[in-house]
């Protein structure tokens, strides 16, 4: 089994989002037909979806024009009621409806206070991944999510909730794994948190492997505020970036271990080309690297090292 093979049947066990349509000219206006992303069936949720945008507006129809029933914040949790039957274009995106529910939840020990709301929201501000964690080490915890934005990148997003609207989310943009090799714009992503105890500090992992093909890709991103002051918006930022392919006969493969109490991680690399001659060549590099305000930087890598067999 491939490496790419296994990571795309890890990453298929898990929830996933993924926003695609294929490469056009400029100017060349795509179908409806031609977009390909995440859909969720009603009967099939076991788990809530939350939003995964800086707001969403709540409304009393399927429609861009329907009334505000209410206004949910990035990180709120919601039960999908149904999916509206029409893939539609809704500014910059194309999407179901779906209707949801929204528990508006008091504080206080009677559910009875707590607020029951009704209505739709556009798919494209639903998703599978909300994280809460202290990525800024000021004691208090942040709510990131993780959602494909209009051109197809994914769009992470974090929000510090002691900080007043509207200036209290900041978002990075990582770029799908496979893009060029499938001439198709978007991709695949999933979604995991990497804990103080294991990187140092909180950091937020996304994998992005599509199934028809061998590139895949891990980003690791931060969300820091200078001096780790409570109450003030920080910025979310891509730490590192790895990728690899299997490729036939080129296979790239990574292994990412973290060294918690330096704030420091390893990279090692292990590539196996074919030569002109038709032996396998087989290099392993290993490099290390050290965070600094929220980016890791490289600190000289070890020399790489190869040896050379026959192909079979």
């Amino acid at each position: 089994m491939t490496p790419g093979l296994l990571l795309s049947l890890l990453l298929s066990q898990t929830p996933d989002i993924h926003y695609t349509a294929e490469s056009v000219e400029e100017g060349v206006q795509r179908t409806l037909e031609s977009y390909s992303f995440t859909e969720w069936e009603p009967s099939e949720m076991k788990e809530p979806l939350y939003v995964g945008v800086d707001e969403a507006n709540l409304r009393q129809t399927a429609s861009a024009e329907g009334a505000v029933v209410a206004t949910l914040p990035l990180g709120a949790a919601v039960r999908v009621l149904e999916k509206g039957k029409e893939r539609l274009k809704v500014g910059e995106y194309v999407n179901h409806w779906y209707s949801v529910e929204y528990v508006d939840a008091k504080g206080t020990a009677d559910a009875a206070d707590d607020a029951v709301f009704k209505g739709w929201l556009f798919g494209n501000t639903l998703t599978p991944f909300r994280f809460e964690g202290d990525f800024d080490g000021d004691g208090e915890k942040e709510i990131a999510t993780v959602v494909m934005s209009g051109d197809f990148k994914i769009r992470v997003r974090v929000l510090e909730p002691n900080v007043k609207p509207p200036r209290r989310v900041s978002s990075v943009d990582l770029s799908p794994a496979g893009q060029g090799y499938l001439s198709v714009n978007g991709g695949p992503a999933t979604a995991k948190l990497v804990p103080a105890k294991t990187a140092g500090v909180t950091l937020l992992q996304v994998d992005s492997s599509p199934e028809a093909c061998g590139d895949f890709r891990t980003s690791y991103v931060s969300y820091t505020v200078p001096g780790n002051k409570k109450g003030v918006l920080g910025k979310a930022k891509l730490g590192l970036e790895v990728a690899g392919l299997s490729d036939s006969p080129t296979f790239s493969r990574f292994k990412v271990s973290f060294q918690a109490g330096k704030k420091q991680l390893t990279v090692v690399r292990t590539n196996e080309e074919e030569d002109e001659s038709g032996k396998v060549v087989k290099t392993k590099e290993t490099t290390r690297y050290q965070l600094k305000d929220g980016v890791y930087t490289d600190l000289n890598p070890a020399p790489s090292s190869s040896v050379a067999e026959s192909a079979p």
